[in-house]
């Protein structure tokens, strides 16, 4: 008879003779795990032809209950006496420790060449945590609390019986925690019970926000987002194309970064559907990379027992860095491993429920589903790391450029200051539902192992990284402020963490209102006129967020009806429903802004792709300053590889005529070059010719200013230009260029502009120089 079966029949024997018969049958059953084990823990009900339906034999539960404590059996098996666990068990039960009539034995002590991951002075608190695992999940699974108090006792002093030898003890436990477990408790069992034993309450659990932003923000914005990368990406080549004769590499490099940030979105969504999509082969890379292995250390094997009592599908890992704890990472969709190291297995021997704070942290990623998403070569988080490296980069760099040259000075860095500016308001969302995320698998440690543990997994236990490091590392979990005070919230402040996507959505809002606000004060508008254009378009803000408001405010709403569902999506876990009150309090903010939204008319896209109202590096590179609605787009389709459309209804090749200034705005060069300049543009004409190339006709004939050819694109409504132009002053030849966009979305076209001195890539591209703005109206007619 094998180990299994023989302590099957052993416990049933002793426990509950009635079962014994058949007890090396349910042994089987039970290790082999699967459809075997559920139907053995399953309550059946009447069936046609049938006598009637039955619930669970108590020997499968016990086993059941014993494969749940089998780590901390492990653990003690291997660092105490048998002696000396039945004499201390004896004194918590307080009963006799020889209740079965069989013969002691010698005293045998534990294998001296494993250590185990207790301290061998005092098992008390290991041997408590078992009992009461033994006991919750007793009562779990539907043993009345008188039977559960006495089962729990009786089968701890069977297995301590010194009449086997603990090597043998030991495989029968390692059967049990090495097969796949049952999962939920079958019976009927009350929400506390299930609480305590890890089960079945799903109160823990935030809304998917990370999920909701790849399904109800990128996901719609697909199109757009690929025909938004195609156009950034000609825009770069076109833009590259014509500087690489006349800009060093520095300057080129900088504005070829500018224009590859605007490919955030896009490559958000990107690497959230390989994630999803390839979750084996993420795994596969992150155990070669990280040289992650299995292990068979006894306390390996007990955090491996603990890990599976809580997620059937969930593995661990060894891995040999020394500056983390565990990280959890995905080998299917539904499975996963959890990565941990050194500083963790210590902390397991100092502080065994700190430890398990953190495993359970990690294993309610699997729970709650965003393994896929967060986690070890998570190329989501990584994406979002490395923008936010980019940010860093490049903030200095416009600082200076605001210190040293001004507004106005160089096209180049007016164009990166913007960026820098959008590019924040682009990493709001994804930042708040990685918080979320993590806030949330804090809360189901909290739920089994207590906020004290994880306070001090928190604390002064965890390893300190550089500052950088813990800069970078806000991208993608909330500060550690943040998360001690919702420890002490626990279990209240389930409101003010569920609103923390509605917040994040808001401060977007906030955000963008005022990148357009400033954006218009760099463009010459004064403060009273920007102030007045940004008041006027935030009922069309909210009107083009209100789809997004609305789908938040019905997820709050819905989610205590959702949630239990969506945990059996990622684990055969049965949760009770939550309580609606946080959620309706949660879903206030969402749900007035959505309703505020409603006067404005139906929702509009402002700006390109999923990522709403941010400016495009490509036509800011060259100077745009204006942030304007994209109006729809034309219906004529483009025939080629240039987009030659009609430019406000006229075919191409069209002449362009300056017919009045908005705003002409000098910096620096003598005071007359402003009245020159613009005498100049008005009195010529600009023929933009259908392959893509522009010229302008000097029809003043004025001496000192040569046009050369320059090149136009186009991308929706708003074609971006560029015009070099030589012009002799003060006994020297100055290359210039004349660059902006042409508003072609309205009744006439408007061009804004800057006739500002070519970058050449030298320090002077920093400082600020001669450069003239100017806004006019056009008239566009086609060219004979």
């Amino acid at each position: 008879m094998d180990t299994v079966a023989f302590w099957s029949k052993r416990l049933a024997e002793h426990l509950v003779p009635a079962e014994a018969a058949s007890a090396g049958r349910v042994g089987e059953a039970y290790v082999a795990g699967g459809r075997r084990r559920r139907d053995l823990l399953r309550a059946s009900a009447a069936e046609p032809g049938g006598f009637g339906g039955g619930g669970a034999g108590e020997l499968p539960i016990i086993l059941d209950a014993l494969r749940v404590v089998s780590g901390d059996l492990l653990g003690l098996l291997a660092s105490h006496p048998l002696v000396n666990l039945l004499m201390l068990l004896a004194l918590r039960s307080g009963r006799p420790a020889a209740g079965f009539g069989v013969p002691p034995r010698a005293p045998q002590p534990g294998p001296a060449s494993t250590p185990g991951p207790t301290s061998a002075s005092d098992p008390a608190p290991v041997l408590d945590q078992a009992i009461a695992g033994l006991r919750n999940r007793l009562l779990a699974q539907g043993v009345a609390g008188d039977r559960a108090e006495s089962l729990t006792y009786d089968t701890l002093k069977l297995v301590f019986q010194q009449d086997r030898e603990p090597a043998e003890i030991e495989a029968f436990l390692r059967a049990l925690s090495g097969s796949p477990p049952a999962g939920p408790p079958a019976g009927p069992a009350t929400t506390r019970a299930l609480a305590r034993s890890g089960g079945g309450a799903s109160d823990w659990l935030l809304p998917p926000w990370l999920w909701f932003y790849f399904l109800g923000v990128l996901a719609p914005g697909v199109p757009g987002a690929l025909d938004g990368l195609r156009q950034d990406a000609d825009g770069m080549t076109v833009l590259v194309g014509s500087l690489l004769t006349n800009v060093q590499r520095g300057a080129m490099a900088l504005l070829t970064a500018t224009g590859a940030l605007e490919f955030l979105p896009t490559l958000l969504l990107l690497t959230g559907i390989a994630g999803v999509l390839f979750p084996g082969a993420r795994g596969r890379w992150a155990e070669r990379r990280h040289r992650l292995r299995p292990s068979d250390d006894p306390v390996i094997e007990a955090m491996t027992a603990f890990v599976r009592s809580h997620a059937p599908a969930a593995d661990v890992r060894l891995g040999e860095r020394h500056d983390r704890l565990a990280r959890i990472y995905p080998v299917g969709w539904r499975e996963a491993r959890v990565a941990v190291y050194p500083p963790l297995v210590s902390l397991w021997s100092r502080d065994r429920e700190a430890a398990r704070a953190v495993l359970l942290h990690e294993v309610a990623h699997l729970r709650q589903g965003d393994h896929l998403i967060v986690g070890l070569a998570g190329p989501f988080a990584w994406v979002v790391r490395m923008w936010g490296v980019a940010l860093a980069v490049l903030t200095p760099v416009s600082a200076v450029y605001l210190v040293a040259g001004g507004v106005g000075g160089s096209s180049l860095l007016t164009a990166v200051l913007k960026v820098v500016a959008a590019l924040p308001i682009t990493l709001i969302l994804p930042v708040a539902g990685l918080w979320a995320a993590e806030l949330s698998a804090d809360r189901y440690a909290m739920s089994a192992a207590g906020p004290a543990a994880l306070a001090r997994a928190l604390g002064p236990a965890r390893p300190r990284a550089h500052a950088v490091r813990r800069a970078l590392a806000l991208l993608s979990h909330p500060p550690l402020r943040l998360r001690l005070w919702a420890a002490r919230l626990w279990p209240g402040g389930t409101a003010a963490l569920a609103a923390l996507w509605p917040l994040a959505v808001v401060v977007r809002i906030a955000a963008i209102v005022v990148f357009e606000l400033v954006a218009l004060n760099l463009t010459g508008f004064s403060f009273g006129e920007s102030a007045r254009t940004v008041i006027g378009s935030l009922p069309e803000q909210l009107s083009s967020a209100r789809t997004q408001l609305t789908e938040v405010t019905a997820l709050l709403v819905a989610w205590p009806l959702i949630a239990p569902l969506w945990l059996r999506v990622w684990t055969p876990v049965r949760a009770s429903r939550q309580r609606f009150a946080p959620y309706l309090v949660s879903a206030l903010v969402p749900g007035l802004l959505a309703t505020g939204g409603l006067g404005a008319g139906p929702p509009k896209e402002i700006g390109s792709g999923p990522a709403g109202p941010l400016p495009t590096a490509t036509t800011t590179a060259v100077g745009a300053a204006v942030v304007t609605a994209t109006a729809p787009q034309a219906t004529a389709e483009r025939t080629g590889l240039v987009d030659d459309r009609p430019w406000a209804g006229q075919e191409l090749p069209v002449d362009l005529r300056v017919q009045a200034y908005r705003k002409l705005e000098q910096h620096g060069d003598d005071p007359e070059w402003r009245s020159v300049a613009a005498g100049w543009l008005g009195a010529g004409v600009w023929r933009a010719e259908r392959d893509g190339r522009l010229a302008f006709s000097d029809l003043a004939r004025r001496p000192g200013l040569r046009p050369a050819e320059g090149a136009w694109l186009r991308t929706g409504d708003t074609v971006t230009f560029w015009l070099p132009v030589e012009r002799d002053a003060a006994g020297e030849t100055m290359i210039m260029e004349i660059n902006g966009t042409i508003d072609l979305s309205g009744g006439q076209a408007v061009m804004d502009a800057l006739w500002a001195r070519k970058l050449d890539g030298s320090a002077a591209d920093l400082g600020s120089f001669t450069a003239l703005e100017l806004t006019a109206l056009l008239d566009v007619s086609t060219a004979p």
